[in-house]
């Protein structure tokens, strides 16, 4: 039996991993008739640890957030999908991209790219897509750089 996704997320931080990642997701939404979900959530740990909370800063990143998932929903719907749906969270992204967004939009498939980080981010922080694996009640995708993808 195949499994027929009605909810697709896709985890976009601006990479080029997340990019690949979104082009599989539009595809895989396509061949479902699924909504798609286009994810960005900024990390506050590393906000605080940088800056002391300042409102203007908050705002500032949601309104490069908006930008940069209006640009991935315009591809989203060029590719023919209809069902187009943003989300921005403020906080820890593991958590988040695992439980909190999958349960809040009843999400069934969960799409990310390979890497996002760089080496010493990932240190720091962690992978998240192994914290996702082994925390997510649905399936899970990780989407590796390939040439010649689409």
């Amino acid at each position: 039996m195949t499994q027929h996704y009605q909810h697709i997320m896709v985890a976009l931080d601006g990479s080029k991993s997340a990019e690949l990642a979104l082009h599989k997701a539009i595809h895989v939404a396509l061949r479902n008739q699924a909504q798609l979900f286009l994810v960005h959530v900024v990390d506050t740990r590393a906000i605080q640890s940088v800056t002391p909370f300042d409102s203007d800063v908050y705002k500032q990143l949601k309104i490069e957030a908006q930008k940069m998932l209006e640009e991935y929903v315009q591809q989203a719907q060029a590719a023919g999908l209809t069902e187009v749906h943003q989300v921005i969270e403020f906080g820890n992204p593991k958590t988040l991209l695992a439980t909190d967004i999958p349960e809040e939009h009843k999400i069934d498939l969960i799409m990310v790219g390979a890497t996002g980080l760089n080496a010493f981010e990932r240190l720091l922080v962690g992978s998240s897509s192994e914290y996702i694996l082994r925390h997510a009640k649905v399936d899970f995708l990780v989407v590796r750089e390939q040439e010649d993808l689409f």
